[in-house]
Order: structure tokens, then C-alpha cells, then sequence
């Protein structure tokens, strides 16, 4: 398309075409496209110059736009060699006039000059006030509001422009903060983070940014600095956080403490993307908070969690593929009356196809974070009401089955209608299924917890407490706890022959569960000589490596007939 317009053709003199360029109400003039003479300036220009407008004509435009030199903005530059923001089209740039002290957008256009040589057409239109609002919604989406720290949509958009790994990084969390608001409010908080940002300011390395990425949660981002004195700054300011912070809550001052979990990066470790560098620092951040040290994510580190993102994708895989690789074994719980064996704890294992056999421990931790555990548990109970429904379990005499149920579980609303699914489908009663929850705060204190176990109680559905005595219960609101079994870890009987201590706790828990209406399971039972001091101090079941590891289906149905005849280990230990 022709770009070029015949001023020759639409106006026959000078007169004329000034008539026109001062019309125009934008800064406008005409330059000769070889020799930057200007040609003709409109009034407006001139006026806010403070100038005559025929003074301009016959000087170089750059004299007036730059006062030095060919200014960034000339046509001739504006093929795309030119400093600025341009359009598409090429003849439009935006910039800084120092001259009129505006921000401006340059428009230039080819045209015949009235003799017939190359000129440009350039009309300069005020966006400074369009530069003020551009500047005010870049703030609103790349800085805090609060503190006007840049946040986590700036830290995104300054390392995704990085061409180079020649960085480091600081991030810190504080801990606790949540508690400091709810006891003092907002901006006592807010001015408590001011301070330490001042303070890091104070001291830090040079060519350095603090970011609030979000909430509690903020990044040191420093450029070309070495790790030694990166990781010595952040050693300083975890020193810092032992001690106290002075805040103004109202007219009174208070020292408050804040522990900080604070990491160390390296930018040349390597990283997929942006998203994969939050995980890792949000994945050193929990280890800083676990050890209570500042963690340096280095080769080592990498490589652990690297191998963490490994088995989470594998576990993802598994989970989503039918349970793959997944499997129930059961550990019996004897009866201390009948010295029978008389229920079950399903355990769930998994074979990784990459890794092999991982530690429940670890696997659950795993399923927890990914938001997988109640398929999981799900599909654990299920597998195993359908296996002790296929041996026929459940025709002996006080069988139960125990499966452990996470706090997620326990918080899902379907829980219940998926629990009588599970047992109608494989025709398995209420009454033989034993539910184990692990003593912890949520389970304690949340009235949803503790409304879900009643409504699971008036189904005849047992409920057992695992991990009692470790948690968050104690003595005194035994009686108020909504189970009916009580379960001892292996540490309260580890040393049960030996020390009086332990033999006297032991016997005071199960009295106190027994006066509360409740069973007592001691678990981690290894040896006969353990079992004989248990038998004394009235525990109802036993559970350990003494009767059987945790055992297979095909295992289970070669063992069946140990929930008919007394196990001979009672006999052994010498209890009547």
C-alpha cells in the first residue's frame, strides 16, 4: 500500500499547506527526509517550544527533539534499528521528549515536499497521561499493594527474561506470622515486614530485588554475586530472627519473636521453568523449616529432589492407572482371652516401576501432598474388605477388620456413603469393620471429625485410635474421645521388661481405657518376654512381628486356621 501523500498535487503553494499544518492540534512538522532540515512547524509546536515557528525552519529537527544529536525517534531509524517501543507498521514509535518534557508518540509519514524531494510527515501526540496509567496498572499487577515490594507476576516476568543462569537466590517464609495478625492485626504486621525489609536493605549485597511473592512468602533475587557471600547474608538474617522484633500495636510496643524458614539457590544448578524453580524453592523452604537451619539447595539437594519429582510422577501414574503396583498385606491382632487371632490391619504397599518398594511412610507423605491419599485409602479399603470377605473372615467369632483412615478421608463428605458402598458390594458387615484414625489435632479438636465418627459409630462401624499417648490427647478427655479401641505405638513397650516405668504406664493405660469403655491394642510386640509382661497389665489385643509380619492374601489364607486354635507363642511365653 502506498504510504506517500502528494502534497505538491493537494496544495499548490507554501501558504496553503501552512494553513493546514496549523490546523493540526498535535506538535507537527515537515523534514527533509536527506539533510533533517526542518521544512515547516505548525504554531502549536513553536508556542510550546517558545519559539517562532519561521525561527525552526531551515534547523535540524534533532536540534529541537534531542538538542544534541539525530534523535532516537528519527524515520529514518524507525526500520527497527531504532531505540523505543514501535508498531507493527514501523512508523510509529513511543518515547521520552526531553525537550517538552512529555511523553510522546511519534507518527511519521512519507511525502513529495512542495519542490518535489522526499520529506516526512511527523506529528508527535501527547501519552503522557496515557504513560501515567500504564505505569499505575503495572503497579497494581507487579507490585504488592501493601508494601509496594515487586510480587510474584514481577519475579515471573524478570527470570523468564533472563538470558543467563548468573544469579542467586534468597527466599524466606516467616513462621508464625498468622498468629503475630490474629494478636496484634494487620498493620502492625505490615510494618513489622517494612522493618526487616529495611533492615535487609541495610546490609545486603549490591544489584539485589525483594520481592513479596505472596502473603508471608519473599524472594532476595541478587545478580552476578557469589554464593559465599550469599549464603553468609542469609545466615546473618536467620541469626537475626532468634532474637525479637519490636512492633507498635496501638500506643504500646511489643516484642514478638518470628522464625524464619530461609533457603539458599544457586540459578546455575538448573531448572525446567519458572514453575519448576518455585517448586524447588518452596520444596528447600520445607526442609529449612523441618531442620531449623538455613538449607542450601545445591548438586546433592538437587539430585534428592529430583528424584522426589521422579517418584511423585510415578506415584501420579500408578494412582491413575488402576492402582498399579499397589497392594494390601494384613498383620493380625490377637485376642489376649481367647489367644486367637481375631482381626486384621490392612497395610498398603507399593511396588514403583521405576524404584521399586517404597516405604509406606514416604508414599503417603507423597499421596498427601499430591492430593491422592483418598483415592488411595479409597481403593485400601475397598481391596481389603473384598479379600477378608473372600476368605470368609468374617465368620469367625469377633472378627474385625482394621483400616486406617487419613484425616482427608475423615474430612470428605462422601465418606460415609463410600464406606456402605464398600461393605454392601462385598456383602461384609458393619459390625466387622474397624476404622483407625491417627491422634492428631484436627482429629481432637474439628467438630466435622468428630460428628463423621459418630454417624460412622451408629452404622456399628468400629473406631480406633492409633498412636494414642503421642499426640495431641491426653488423660483426662479419655472419656470424651469417640472411639472404642485404643492403639499403643512400639515405643511404649520397647523396654517393657525392664523398666518399671513403662511396665506402670502401660497397666495406668490400660485401666484408664478399660474405665472408659474402650479396648487396648499394644502394638510392636516382638518377643514372648514381652508379651508375658502385657498379659499382666491387661492389654485386650497384641499386634507385632512376634505372630506375623504383615502378610500377603495367599499368606493370609495358608494362616486361616490361626483364627480358630489358641496361638501357641501364649504357651511359650508362660501366660496362662
Amino acid at each position: 500500500m502506498d504510504n506517500k501523500v502528494d502534497t505538491a498535487g493537494q496544495y499548490g503553494s507554501p501558504e496553503e499547506l501552512r494553513l493546514f499544518v496549523d490546523s493540526i492540534t498535535v506538535y507537527t512538522y515537515i523534514v527533509d527526509a536527506e539533510t533533517d532540515e526542518i521544512l515547516m512547524v505548525n504554531d502549536h509546536y513553536a508556542k510550546n517550544l517558545g519559539v517562532d515557528s519561521h525561527f525552526m525552519e531551515g534547523r535540524k529537527c534533532w536540534e529541537y527533539v534531542d538538542g544534541e544529536r539525530r534523535c532516537d525517534f528519527c524515520p529514518r531509524f524507525l526500520d527497527g534499528d531504532a531505540p523505543g517501543r514501535q508498531d507493527p507498521g514501523g512508523n510509529s514509535v513511543e518515547g521520552f521528549d526531553p525537550t517538552l518534557g512529555i511523553w510522546g508518540r511519534w507518527n511519521s509519514q512519507e511525502i513529495p515536499w512542495i519542490d518535489g524531494r522526499p520529506a516526512n510527515f511527523i506529528t508527535l501526540v501527547d501519552i503522557s497521561g496515557e504513560m501515567m496509567l500504564r505505569k499505575e496498572l503495572t503497579d497494581l499487577a507487579y507490585y504488592d499493594r501493601d508494601l509496594m515490594l515487586p510480587n510474584r507476576a514481577k519475579f515471573e516476568k524478570d527470570i523468564g527474561e533472563r538470558s543467563d543462569d548468573s544469579f542467586s537466590i534468597i527466599a524466606f517464609d516467616y513462621i508464625s506470622l498468622k498468629y503475630i495478625n490474629d494478636a496484634y492485626g494487620r498493620q502492625p504486621v505490615n510494618d513489622l515486614i517494612k522493618k526487616v525489609v529495611d533492615w535487609i536493605r541495610g546490609f545486603a549485597l549490591r544489584n539485589c530485588e525483594i520481592y513479596r511473592v505472596e502473603g508471608d512468602n519473599f524472594y532476595i533475587l541478587f545478580e552476578k554475586a557469589d554464593m559465599m557471600s550469599v549464603s553468609g547474608l542469609a545466615d546473618r538474617m536467620y541469626e537475626r530472627f532468634n532474637e525479637p522484633w519490636a512492633i507498635k500495636a496501638g500506643d504500646e510496643t511489643f516484642n514478638i519473636s518470628c522464625r524464619l524458614s530461609i533457603c539458599v539457590l544457586d540459578g546455575r544448578i538448573g531448572y525446567r521453568d519458572v514453575d519448576d524453580l518455585f517448586t524447588i524453592i518452596d520444596r528447600t523452604l520445607e526442609i529449612s523449616k523441618a531442620t531449623r537451619a538455613v538449607s542450601v539447595y545445591d548438586r546433592v539437594m538437587d539430585a534428592s529432589l529430583k528424584r522426589e519429582r521422579e517418584l511423585e510422577m510415578s506415584l501420579k501414574n500408578c494412582v491413575h492407572d488402576d492402582m498399579k503396583g499397589f497392594d494390601v498385606y494384613f498383620q493380625p491382632i490377637v485376642d489376649s482371652t481367647s489367644k486367637k487371632w481375631v482381626g486384621l490391619e490392612a497395610l498398603a504397599r507399593w511396588d514403583s516401576p521405576e524404584f521399586g518398594r517404597i516405604p509406606p511412610l514416604v508414599f503417603i507423605r507423597i499421596a498427601e501432598k499430591l492430593g491422592l491419599i483418598n483415592k488411595v485409602g479409597q481403593w485400601v479399603l475397598e481391596r481389603s474388605i473384598q479379600i477378608c470377605a473372600e476368605l470368609r473372615l468374617d465368620h469367625f467369632e469377633g472378627f474385625f477388620l482394621d483400616v486406617n483412615l487419613s484425616m482427608s478421608q475423615l474430612s470428605d463428605e462422601a465418606l460415609i456413603s463410600k464406606v456402605l458402598v464398600a461393605l454392601q458390594k462385598h456383602k461384609f458387615p458393619a459390625g466387622c469393620l474397624s476404622l483407625e484414625v491417627t491422634e492428631s489435632e484436627e482429629f481432637i479438636e474439628t467438630d466435622y471429625s468428630q460428628t463423621t465418627i459418630e454417624r460412622l459409630k451408629s452404622l456399628e462401624i468400629r473406631i480406633a485410635l492409633d498412636d494414642f499417648g503421642t499426640g495431641y490427647s491426653n488423660f483426662n478427655n479419655l472419656r470424651n474421645l469417640p472411639v472404642g479401641i485404643l492403639k499403643t505405638e512400639k515405643a511404649f513397650i520397647d523396654n517393657i521388661t525392664t523398666d518399671e516405668y513403662q511396665q506402670f504406664l502401660s497397666r495406668i493405660i490400660a485401666e484408664m481405657a478399660h474405665a472408659a469403655g474402650m479396648k487396648l491394642v499394644a502394638e510392636g510386640v516382638e518377643t514372648t518376654d514381652q508379651l508375658f509382661q502385657l498379659s499382666k497389665n491387661g492389654t485386650d489385643y497384641y499386634q507385632g512381628y512376634l505372630f506375623a509380619k504383615p502378610l500377603t492374601k495367599d499368606e493370609l489364607a495358608k494362616n486361616r486356621r490361626k483364627f480358630e486354635k489358641p496361638d501357641p507363642l501364649f504357651e511359650e511365653a508362660g501366660v496362662g
